[in-house]
Formats: structure tokens, C-alpha cells, sequence
């Protein structure tokens, strides 16, 4: 387990019994890893962050589009099968002296996983319903619980301090230019191309994108926070929100016109739609990823919010 605090962040390193992001783990785990076979993105930028390569990935064709952090250290990197679907024979043959995995995914191979090498899996994101979030507000503070927790258990606690303050002082940065530009207090929604016709993903009040919005002193809609930090939505949403300018994650090409990309009739009736505050984003924008992807969102919303026409 490892214990934060925000500002002058300080790491104290403990066991990951009684650590709530931790669902599962072996019962003898290694002093210091380095051979690490990581099971989702976030854990893969993570172990990045932290200036390792990991030894397995899973899904390493999607990382960058997703994720994309200091991907060409995965360049060569043998994949290991996929985030739902990992490969026990090719988990096997990395050698790996720890595997770093999900527990709503991969739970039920948790025994195999253990029979290969002490494995531990975390909960994605805290339990906003049962209240048993441990004091984590959004899935910011979560993942950077996370983040330290695998720092400890490898021995970075100093680069995990490295990265912290890199993104202490990003959110800093971008928040004093949105409050230079009198933008502090603004209104805006995160959504998230899903290839489905007119609807899309929110991220919601207790997202990582969440998070950063307080982070820089604005305010995401819908502040509600849900079980996974998203809510569907669709252009209808948006009839009665003037005050919300929309952010849209593409699945495709952010140079695209959004015309093109929002191709619902609804959206010329939506307030912020005709006052030209929707604007696309690039797609590899992730709101489920670790402490650099919270950075490079941060820097996003800024940039965005910055070249929109003030409301």
C-alpha cells in the first residue's frame, strides 16, 4: 500500500493487505521486480512512468491509439494475448517475476496467474456507490494510489515523485492559464466517440477526467458520478445546456469537421453547437489511463477550452 499527499507529495510504502485498489494478490510477492508482465494499458504507462519495460503486454496494437505514452518502449515487447483474453503459455514463457493485472477481468484466471508468478490485481476504480472509495473523490486520486502502489512494490518510489510533480505541476500551469484567460468556473463535457449512431460516452463527476477538470477550476458535466465514471448520452442531452461547450473524442480523425463527425440532425439545434463550442479531439485522449495521461488530458482541455469562443 502507499499513502500520498498532493503538493510536496511524500510516499510511504506499506503491505497491499488492507490497500483498497488492491482486489488480489499472491501470498509471497518479490522484493524488487523487474521482470513485469503488465495485463491493461493503464498498467503498462504506469510501469513506463516509472521508467521500466515491462517484459509481456497485452493488446500492444491498440496501446498507442488508446494510451500512447512512450509507446516505442514497447516496440519488441512480446505480447502476451489480449486485455480480455491473456495467453497463459505466452504469460509463462516472458518468465516474469510479477504480473500486474485488473481483478473484473482477470479474477477468475487468478490461480493460473499465480502458478506462474505472484500476481497481484487491482479494482480499475473506486467504489463510488458502497462508499468505499477510501477517500478517493474521483478516479484521478485513484489511479495515482495505484500508480504509487506499483512504484512500492517495484522500488520507484523516486521516479513515482518524479512523475508526480511533473503532474502537480501541469494541472498548475494549465489551471493558472484558464484563470488568465477568466475561464476558471467553465462548463464543459468530455465525450467519447463510440462508433454508435448519436451516442456516446460522458465521462461523469468521479472520472479521471473529473479530476483534472477541478484540477484546473472547471467544472465537467454531468457532475454525477456513476459506477465507471461514464454515462450515455446523446445531442438531446445538450438541447437545454447552453452553458456546456462539448469536447468529442473522435474514433476516427480529429482534423475532420465536426459537422461531419456529428452527423445527428439534432446537434444544429444544440446551443453550443451553433455557438461554435464543440470541438473535436485527437483519439488517443484516454480517460482511464495513469498520471500522463491525466497530464496530456489536462493539457487538452486547456488548449481546447482556451481556442473555443467564450460563452
Amino acid at each position: 500500500m502507499c499513502i500520498a499527499f498532493s503538493g510536496q507529495r511524500a510516499l510511504a510504502c506499506a503491505p497491499l493487505a488492507g490497500n483498497p485498489t488492491v482486489s488480489q494478490f499472491s501470498k509471497t510477492m518479490p522484493a524488487r521486480p523487474l521482470r513485469i508482465v503488465v495485463l491493461e494499458f493503464m498498467f503498462a504507462e504506469d510501469v513506463a512512468a516509472l521508467d521500466m519495460t515491462p517484459v509481456g503486454v497485452v493488446d500492444p496494437e491498440y496501446y498507442d491509439g488508446w494510451i500512447g505514452y512512450d509507446s516505442a518502449r514497447f516496440e519488441g515487447v512480446p505480447t502476451v494475448g489480449t486485455r480480455q483474453e491473456p495467453s497463459l503459455e505466452a504469460i509463462a514463457s516472458t518468465r516474469p517475476d510479477l504480473i500486474i493485472g485488473v481483478g473484473y477481468r482477470h479474477a477468475p484466471i487468478f490461480v493460473a496467474l499465480d502458478r506462474i508468478a505472484p500476481t497481484v490485481l487491482f479494482q480499475f476504480s473506486p467504489d463510488v456507490q458502497s462508499g468505499k472509495a477510501d477517500g478517493a473523490r474521483t478516479q484521478l486520486e485513484w489511479t495515482r494510489s495505484i500508480f504509487h502502489t506499483i512504484a512500492c512494490m517495484t522500488g520507484r518510489e523516486e521516479q513515482a515523485r518524479i512523475a508526480d510533480a511533473k503532474l502537480d505541476a501541469g494541472l498548475a500551469r494549465d489551471a493558472a492559464r484558464l484563470k488568465e484567460a477568466g475561464l476558471t468556473g467553465t462548463r464543459f463535457a468530455l465525450l467519447q466517440d463510440l462508433g454508435l449512431p448519436d451516442r456516446y460516452w460522458a465521462y461523469t463527476g468521479n472520472s479521471t477526467a473529473a479530476g483534472v477538470a477541478r484540477a484546473l477550476g472547471v467544472h465537467l458535466w454531468p457532475e454525477k458520478p456513476t459506477r465507471e465514471g461514464t454515462v450515455y448520452v446523446t445531442s438531446a442531452d445538450f438541447l437545454k445546456r447552453p452553458d456546456v461547450a462539448v469536447l468529442f473524442v473522435t474514433t476516427s480523425n480529429a482534423a475532420t469537421s465536426v459537422d461531419a463527425t456529428l452527423d445527428s440532425p439534432i446537434w444544429r439545434f444544440v446551443p453550443a453547437k451553433k455557438a461554435q463550442r464543440v470541438t473535436l479531439v485527437e483519439p488517443n485522449i484516454w480517460g482511464f489511463g495513469g498520471p500522463m495521461s491525466a497530464l496530456k488530458l489536462g493539457d487538452m482541455i486547456t488548449e481546447k477550452l482556451l481556442a473555443l469562443p467564450k460563452h
